[in-house]
């Protein structure tokens, strides 16, 4: 089995995954950037288990689980602690599935988008998700995965954004 096999499970959820990772930085708000991450981080962590990745798929499920709280919780500031447990839980996790470097990046690459999405502003939370894809794109090129695609979509997609959100793009930015 290959992770880019779009007929096994694994490779049909990786490369579902890159559609809701590579798009979800164009969105302007913070709602919309979160639930599209939610649906990919869901997919990836069924990829990441089926290719035996353990450490990306366990962070990745605590990812989704993050992601549900932010969701539910909004901007409150008092819930924002639970983002900031399930980070350290990454890390815990982490500790205890490690599989060396591989490891190591999605861990890192985790608890920095984790720090990103408790952020109640959209713009600083694109930037500090966009942070932690770097880590991912390295990581998925050892393990071959085809959400490499997704990751650098994903950096050039929101450093697009980022820039035109910022005025480099000339015109306004359109309100999704």
């Amino acid at each position: 089995m290959t992770a880019f096999d779009p007929t096994t499970p694994a490779g049909l959820c990786g490369i579902l995954a890159t559609a809701g990772l590579a798009l979800w930085p164009l969105f302007r708000t913070r709602a919309v950037m979160l639930s599209l991450q939610l649906g990919a981080l869901a997919l990836l962590s069924l990829h990441y288990a089926m290719l035996g990745v353990t450490t990306a798929a366990v962070v990745n499920a605590l990812g989704t689980l993050q992601l549900v709280a932010c969701l539910a919780f909004g901007t409150h500031p008092r819930l924002r602690w639970l983002g900031f447990g399930l980070a350290g839980l990454m890390v815990v996790s982490s500790i205890a599935t490690w599989q060396g470097l591989i490891s190591l990046l999605s861990t890192s690459g985790n608890v920095v988008i984790a720090f990103g999405r408790v952020q109640t502003r959209a713009d600083v939370m694109r930037m500090i998700v966009l942070a932690g894809t770097p880590f991912w794109l390295l990581h998925d090129l050892l393990i071959e995965s085809p959400v490499v695609l997704a990751d650098t979509l994903s950096l050039l997609v929101g450093l697009v954004a980022l820039l035109w959100r910022n005025g480099a793009g000339g015109a306004p930015a359109r309100q999704f």
